[in-house]
């Protein structure tokens, strides 16, 4: 069973069988990685689509089914939500809850260490590009009660260049780190929250998580 799909772009024809009794438009779908997809006419080879015709030279949305021929297109309409980079990347922060920290005697000067990673996705057929304005792509928070008590980027050097990102659509993205500590830095349990900060698209996402102690 054929799936029903979005496809977006920009919808162009060219001439098809030059000099054939045949000869006729063909129309394809640039998608934002400039690759192109046939998009299949419901007309004679030699007859314009005159569905397609209508939105020629114009983004569009294009709802059908992928066929080794093509997109058989269902539905077409003009694009009227923002594309590419307007667009909000996906963002997912994966952190251990509850994290233990060991207070066990003697371990209090110990380092230990805490997972977290931000999967960055782009949930559309095409490549989201961005850039940052240093080489610096993410930076990572833990906080209590409203307050910072750790960042990534403390103490690190960035180098001072523009920097491009690509995130291919339908590949998430995975950047993980590590929240060093020491565990008499961690002074009591309870609920403490994580963020993470993907600089390109500026978005940034948090999520709450409970320390426990291992006594």
């Amino acid at each position: 069973m054929k799936q029903t799909k979005n496809f977006e772009g920009y919808l162009f024809a060219r001439l098809h069988l030059i000099g054939t009794e045949s000869e006729g438009p063909v129309y394809l779908l640039q998608q934002w990685d400039y690759t192109e997809i046939p998009v299949i006419k419901k007309t004679n080879p030699w007859e314009p689509d005159p569905e397609l015709h209508k939105f020629l030279n114009k983004k569009v949305t294009i709802i059908g089914t992928m066929t080794e021929e093509g997109i058989d297109y269902d539905k077409i309409s003009e694009l009227t939500h923002l594309i590419d980079e307007e667009k909000k990347l996906k963002l997912e922060l994966i952190v251990p809850d509850p994290f233990w920290v060991n207070k066990m005697p003697g371990t209090g000067s110990n380092k230990q260490y805490m997972p977290m990673t931000l999967m960055v996705e782009w949930p559309y057929r095409s490549i989201w590009r961005g850039t940052c304005p240093t080489a610096q792509r993410y930076d990572f928070m833990i906080e209590k009660d409203g307050k910072t008590i750790w960042k990534w980027s403390t103490s690190r050097v960035f180098a001072q260049v523009i920097t491009p990102v690509v995130i291919p659509g339908g590949k998430p993205m995975e950047y993980t780190v590590n929240w060093e500590f020491l565990g008499k830095e961690i002074e009591e349990e309870g609920t403490y929250t994580a963020k993470a900060l993907f600089i390109a698209s500026n978005q940034t996402i948090e999520k709450s998580f409970e320390i426990k102690f291992a006594h």
